[in-house]
C-alpha cells in the first residue's frame, strides 16, 4: 500500500494551488478548497457537511439553509472543475494531488509517484525492462497530452459559435411589450412570441435539435413569456391574467390575476414574483392564488421592472426605473430578509444575473458584463462591454436577450444601434430627410402651422426634447424642459408644448424660457395626444389602478397667464388597454386603439360616447390619425407600415371603408410608441426612419444565437 503524503506535504501542496493561476481571482473556490483541507489534515474532516460548509466556509452565516440554497453544491462542482484543470495544466508536476470524490465533502491526498522496493534485477533485464517502460510511458504520454489537451480546451477554452437563425412561425416574431424570445434553463428549448396575420400575438416552442416550430395553444394575446425552472412550464401574460401552460401541450391555467406585467421570474422555491403594477413588486404561489406585494417604491418613485429571483427565491434583482426613464436607471438586489435595496450598477437596464456567476446589463443598446458577488451585493471589479448591437427598449427598459444555465445565449440585433432620422415622406413615397443626424429620437409632433417639429432625443443615457425648426433648418433643445419629461404635444396655438411627467400632465413654453407647471395630477403615467379644433379640450390616455391604459379629456383654458386646465373626465375605462385618443376635426368622434380583441385594432366612438364602436382596421393598428380633409384616418399597423381608410359620418353614424396603404416603406420600428405625425395638409407624414440600409436591417424574423458565451466572458478578462 503506498504511503499518504504528510500533512507538511498537503499544506505545501494546497499553498501552491492557492497561489495558481488557476485559482486567481476564484475567492470561492479557495476558500473552499482551504476549509476542506484544513478540516481534514486537522482530523475534523466529520464536520465536513453542506450546512457547514456553507454557514463557515462560504460564509453565509447561521441562517443557513442548504434545503433552499444550492451554493455549496453548485461552489463544490466549480471546484472539482478548477482542480481537474490545475492538475491537467499548471500542477502536471506535482508530487501531490488532492482529489475531491463524487459523494463526498471530503478531499484525499495523493502522491503522484509512488515508490515500492523491488528486488536488483540483471543489468541485461534492467535493460529490457527500461525499454519496455519507456516506450509505454512514451505512447501513454503521447496519448495522454493529446486527450488532456483536447479536454483543457473543452473545458476552458469553447470557441464563441455565432449561429443566425430565422424562428420561422405561422407569423411575424415579437409582441406588445417585453423580450420576444427565452430560452430555456437547460438550453433544450425556445419559446417566442410572434403576430399572426390578423394582429394577435401568440406563443410558440421549438426544442433546439427541431427544425419547426409549433403554436403554444391558448396563448392568444401572450406577451412577456418566462419558464419554469425545471423548463416544464412557460408563463405569461394574456388578457390581463398571468397564465401557465405546459411546454408538453395542454391548455394554459391562470395563476392570478395581473394588471400588467413589466417583468417576471419564476424561482426555485416555487413562488414567481412579477412587476404586476406600477412601483411595487408582488410574488404569487405558482401553483395559483393572490398576490402579495413584497416591495413598494413609491416613497421613492421608483419603479422597479423585469425581476429576477436569485438564491433560492431570497434575493431579487430588478431594474429600477425613475422620473428620467430607464436610460438612467439602476440595477437594484432587494434582499427579502431585510426588505432593503442594494444598487449594484448605475446606468443600465435589464439586468441578468447568469449562472456562471455574471451580471449581464444594457446600456443604450451595448451589453455590458461583470463578476457579482451575490454574498456582498457589488461587483468584482469594472463591466466590460461585449455586445453592442443589441435591440433594447429604451422607454420600458427590456432587452430582446436572454441566457440558459448552460452558456447559451440568444439575441435579437438593432442595426445602427436603434437610431433614426427624421424625413417627410409623401403617399407616393417620395422622401426628404429633415434631420440626417442618425440619434436615439421618439414622438415627433409637428406645431400647428407645420414648421417646427418636436421630439425626443436620448444622448449618453440622457433624455431630452427637441425642437427642429423646418424653415432653418436648426435642432435646439429645451433647456428648461430635463429627462422627467416626455411625449411632447403642442397647444393649438403653437406657443406651448403638452408633456408627460411625474405622476400627471405638464406645460411649458416651447420657447424655453419656462421650467414645466403640472397642468392635470394624474397620480401615474399620462400621455397628451389630441386636441380639438379649437384647442379647448384635450384627450389623453392615463395608467389606472387596476383596468391598464384608460381615456380621459380634460377642458382647457388660454389666458394671459398661461394654460390651465379642468376637471378630468373619463371617456373610456374597460379592462381592455386603450391608447391614442384622437379627436376628429368636427370633435364629433374619437379614434383610438385598443387590444380590447386580442391584438390592437383602431376604432371610433362618438363624443360624448353613447356606447357604440367602429373598428376601422383589419390585422391590427395603433396610432390613428384624422387626415385635415375630413373624409380619411390614418394609422400604422403592426408591420408599421402605413394604411388610411375613407369614411363617412353624420350625426347618427360613422362608417368606414377597406383600408389601403399610404407609401410605399414602412416607418422606423419603435415598439409601441408613436412614429409618425400627418402635415397640416394631408399631403405627407413626418416619420422616424431607420438610420441604415435596408440590407444592414436583420431580417423579422432573424435571432442570434450564441453557444459557449460563458467561456466568451472568461475571455474577455472577465
Amino acid at each position: 500500500m503506498e504511503p499518504a503524503p504528510t500533512r507538511e506535504a498537503v499544506v505545501e501542496a494546497l499553498q501552491r494551488l492557492l497561489s495558481s493561476g488557476t485559482f486567481h481571482n476564484a475567492a470561492r473556490s479557495s476558500a473552499l478548497l482551504k476549509f476542506l483541507v484544513e478540516e481534514t489534515v486537522n482530523d475534523r474532516s466529520d464536520r465536513l457537511k453542506e450546512y457547514t460548509l456553507g454557514a463557515e466556509a462560504l460564509e453565509k452565516g447561521d441562517s443557513f439553509d442548504p434545503r433552499s440554497d444550492p451554493i455549496v453544491r453548485a461552489e463544490v462542482s466549480r471546484l472539482r472543475g478548477r482542480l481537474d484543470r490545475y492538475y491537467e495544466t499548471e500542477g502536471r508536476e506535482d508530487a501531490v494531488v488532492m482529489v475531491l470524490p463524487k459523494g463526498t465533502y471530503v478531499p484525499q491526498f495523493r502522491n503522484r509517484v509512488a515508490s515500492r522496493p523491488v528486488r536488483e534485477p540483471s543489468r541485461r533485464r534492467r535493460w529490457i525492462e527500461w525499454v519496455a517502460v519507456t516506450v509505454v510511458l512514451v505512447a501513454f504520454a503521447l496519448t495522454a497530452a493529446s486527450w488532456m489537451t483536447k479536454r483543457t480546451a473543452a473545458e476552458v477554452n469553447h470557441p464563441l459559435v455565432r449561429l443566425e437563425v430565422e424562428l420561422k412561425s405561422n407569423g411575424v416574431l415579437g409582441s406588445e411589450v417585453g423580450t420576444d424570445v427565452v430560452l430555456s434553463p437547460d438550453g433544450n428549448r425556445v419559446v417566442f412570441a410572434s403576430r399572426n396575420a390578423d394582429g394577435q400575438a401568440y406563443l410558440n416552442t421549438r426544442r433546439l435539435d427541431e427544425s419547426s416550430a409549433s403554436v403554444i395553444a391558448g396563448t392568444e394575446g401572450a406577451r412577456g413569456p418566462f419558464f419554469s425552472p425545471d423548463s416544464r412550464w412557460i408563463a405569461f401574460w394574456a388578457d390581463r391574467k398571468l397564465k401557465k401552460v405546459s411546454v408538453a401541450g395542454g391548455a394554459p391555467t391562470v395563476i392570478c390575476d395581473a394588471t400588467d406585467l413589466l417583468g417576471g421570474s419564476w424561482g426555485d422555491d416555487g413562488y414567481i414574483v412579477g412587476a404586476f403594477t406600477r412601483m411595487r413588486l408582488s410574488r404569487v404561489a405558482a401553483a395559483g392564488g393572490n398576490p402579495s406585494v413584497i416591495a413598494d417604491f413609491s416613497a421613492e418613485s421608483l419603479d422597479p421592472r423585469w425581476p429576477q429571483v436569485l438564491a433560492g427565491g431570497k434575493l431579487i434583482l430588478f431594474t429600477a426605473v425613475g422620473a428620467a426613464g430607464p436610460n438612467t436607471a439602476t440595477i437594484d438586489v432587494l434582499s427579502l430578509a431585510d426588505g432593503k435595496s442594494h444598487v449594484v450598477v448605475r446606468g443600465g437596464t435589464f439586468g441578468r444575473y447568469l449562472a456562471n456567476g455574471y451580471l449581464t446589463y444594457v446600456n443604450q443598446g451595448t451589453l455590458f458584463a461583470a463578476p457579482l458577488d451575490l454574498d456582498r451585493l457589488q461587483l468584482r471589479g469594472g463591466a466590460v462591454p461585449v455586445l453592442d448591437d443589441v435591440s433594447y427598449s429604451s422607454t420600458f427598459g427590456y432587452a430582446q436577450l436572454d441566457a440558459s444555465q448552460d452558456g447559451t445565449f440568444v439575441y435579437r440585433r438593432s442595426a445602427g444601434g436603434g437610431q433614426f432620422v427624421l424625413q417627410s415622406i409623401d403617399a407616393t413615397g417620395d422622401a426628404h430627410t429633415l434631420i440626417s443626424k442618425p440619434a436615439h429620437y421618439g414622438w415627433p409632433r409637428l406645431s400647428p402651422d407645420g414648421r417646427r417639429v418636436a421630439l425626443s432625443a436620448t444622448d449618453s443615457g440622457v433624455e431630452s426634447i427637441l425642437i427642429y425648426d423646418r424653415g432653418t433648418g436648426r435642432t435646439e433643445r429645451l433647456a428648461s424642459v430635463s429627462g422627467a419629461y416626455g411625449f411632447p404635444l403642442w397647444t393649438r396655438d403653437g406657443q406651448s408644448l403638452v408633456l408627460n411627467g411625474p405622476s400627471g400632465l405638464f406645460v411649458a413654453n416651447a420657447n424655453g424660457q419656462q421650467s414645466p407647471a403640472r397642468l392635470v395630477e394624474t397620480g401615474g403615467v399620462a400621455v397628451p395626444w389630441s386636441f380639438t379644433s379649437d384647442g379647448r379640450r384635450l384627450a389623453y390616455y392615463a395608467m389606472g389602478a387596476s383596468s391598464g391604459f384608460d381615456l380621459w379629456t380634460v377642458p382647457v383654458t388660454y389666458s394671459a397667464a398661461g394654460v390651465t386646465a379642468g376637471i378630468p373626465e373619463p371617456y373610456l375605462q374597460s379592462p381592455s388597454f386603450e391608447a391614442y385618443p384622437a379627436f376628429a376635426p368636427d370633435g364629433r368622434w374619437i379614434a383610438y386603439s385598443s387590444n380590447e380583441s386580442g391584438a390592437w385594432e383602431i376604432y371610433v366612438r362618438r363624443f360624448p360616447d353613447d356606447g357604440t364602436k367602429t373598428m376601422i382596421s383589419s390585422s391590427g393598428g395603433h396610432i390613428p390619425f384624422w387626415m385635415p380633409n375630413g373624409r380619411e384616418l390614418l394609422y400604422e399597423n403592426e408591420d408599421h407600415r402605413l394604411f388610411v381608410v375613407s369614411y363617412t359620418a353624420d350625426r347618427d353614424s360613422f362608417k368606414g371603408g377597406p383600408p389601403r396603404p399610404w407609401g410605399r416603406e414602412p416607418v422606423g420600428d419603435t415598439g409601441v410608441l408613436a412614429n409618425i405625425d400627418v402635415a397640416r395638409d394631408g399631403a405627407s407624414v413626418i416619420a422616424l426612419m431607420p438610420a441604415t440600409r435596408s440590407s444592414e436591417e436583420q431580417t423579422p424574423n432573424h435571432v442570434t444565437l450564441l453557444l459557449n458565451f460563458f467561456d466568451e466572458l472568461r475571455r474577455r478578462g472577465l
